[in-house]
């Protein structure tokens, strides 16, 4: 059986089923953690807006300003814990679903695709040239998770039926970026913090135009940019011993 007929065979389930509630009454365990993922990052993203508007208009951010502020860094690495345990248990359950299958990567791409991105620019990314460079890094984590779906019948198994190796870095490993922006907040290297340098690390550069202008970028958004980068990577290839998806 090829590979598109498999699929035809597996998706047939939610065309057979024109009940009310059909979607939900076919979710499995696995599916519900998933959602959990998704959940984790788009409470994350939440948080940080929330963060902005206690911040906004006072000199200082208050206590729970601050709070919201990690509380918003530590919701995507829930997520991680969610997106590791899914996969545990669709494989104790005999197998995933192609619905969690999709529902996987796009939690995936809230969670560690536009939750630090949303991160990065509340604690102070938000040049023109910032945000480009956040845009390049969740399209990157978008492809990249496309990419997976789409070849992952082609990755050599193990036993289990789990790929043995990623092409490129898997989304998961922004959670690097998000513990390191957490390591700002702890500091005080972000703009509005109530001492240090109100501004991020590695300061920023003038590529062109005047300061304050289209041609300023903020150095520490390089780093976005180039790990975008190594996730759409087809030569870089990592074990995947160390995450489920």
């Amino acid at each position: 059986m090829s590979v598109t007929e498999e699929k035809k065979k597996l998706l047939q389930q939610y065309k057979n089923d024109d009940g009310h509630f059909s979607l939900v009454r076919q979710f499995r365990l696995a599916d519900l953690i998933t959602i959990m993922n998704g959940v984790c990052g788009t409470l994350s993203i939440l948080s940080s807006a929330r963060y902005l508007i206690l911040a906004s208009n006072v000199k200082t951010p208050p206590a729970e300003a601050i709070s919201t502020l990690y509380f918003a860094h530590l919701l995507p690495i829930l997520g991680f814990g969610f997106d590791a345990l899914d996969g545990k248990v669709a494989r104790w359950m005999g197998g995933g679903s192609m619905l969690g299958q999709e529902m996987d990567s796009l939690a995936d791409l809230v969670s560690f695709g536009v939750a630090p991105a949303t991160l990065a620019f509340t604690l102070g990314l938000r040049t023109p040239l910032d945000t480009l460079a956040l845009l390049l890094f969740v399209s990157c984590g978008l492809a990249r998770l496309a990419r997976f779906n789409a070849t992952v019948a082609l990755i050599p198994s193990d036993a289990s039926g789990k790929s043995k190796y990623f092409e490129g870095l898997p989304i998961p490993s922004s959670l690097f970026l998000t513990s390191m922006m957490a390591l700002w907040v702890k500091n005080d290297w972000y703009v509005g913090a109530a001492r240090g340098t109100s501004d991020v690390p590695f300061g920023r550069k003038l590529l062109w135009g005047e300061k304050g202008g289209w041609g300023e970028v903020h150095l520490a958004a390089i780093i976005f940019a180039v790990w975008g980068a190594m996730m759409v990577s087809k030569t870089l290839r990592v074990s995947s011993t160390w995450t489920e998806a």
